[in-house]
């Protein structure tokens, strides 16, 4: 048995380029019980999910060096991180942006800002979150 599979809690790798963002997404993602951990671009992202198994990646679609559909395209196609859910979560709205996050093997797309309760239904879509008093 793997090692990622004793988790007690589940693990979500948030990619962002943006120090507010992964700050502000760390605070939400803890208050819902997860473990988080971070990377800042594509590359980064691809070795730590390579390394770590998370259970879920959030990835912000505009980022230097690789972008997020690239980075996407990438995870998918690797046989260690295929099958890990990717949500891109980015302030591009229009259907052609969730269209092409949908075509790099994106499972869900969330729009920024992030609010707490629809990041959370988002996640329950494909994780179990564990119950945490508030």
């Amino acid at each position: 048995m793997a090692w990622f599979q004793n988790r007690t809690k589940p693990v979500v790798l948030h990619v962002d380029d943006e120090q507010i963002i992964l700050s502000t997404v760390k605070l939400i993602l803890e208050s819902l019980g997860v473990d988080v951990i971070q990377a800042t671009t594509g590359p980064d992202a691809i070795k730590m999910a390579e390394k770590e198994i998370p259970t879920i990646i959030l990835l912000d679609a505009r980022m230097p060096v690789m972008d997020g559909y690239e980075t996407c395209v990438k995870l998918k196609r690797e046989a260690k991180t295929k099958d890990i859910p990717v949500i891109v979560l980015t302030g591009l709205d229009a259907v052609k942006d969730v269209e092409k996050a949908m075509a790099s093997g994106a499972n869900s797309y969330l729009v920024k800002p992030i609010e707490k309760n629809r990041l959370k239904a988002k996640l329950e879509k494909f994780i179990k979150l564990m119950p945490v008093n508030e």
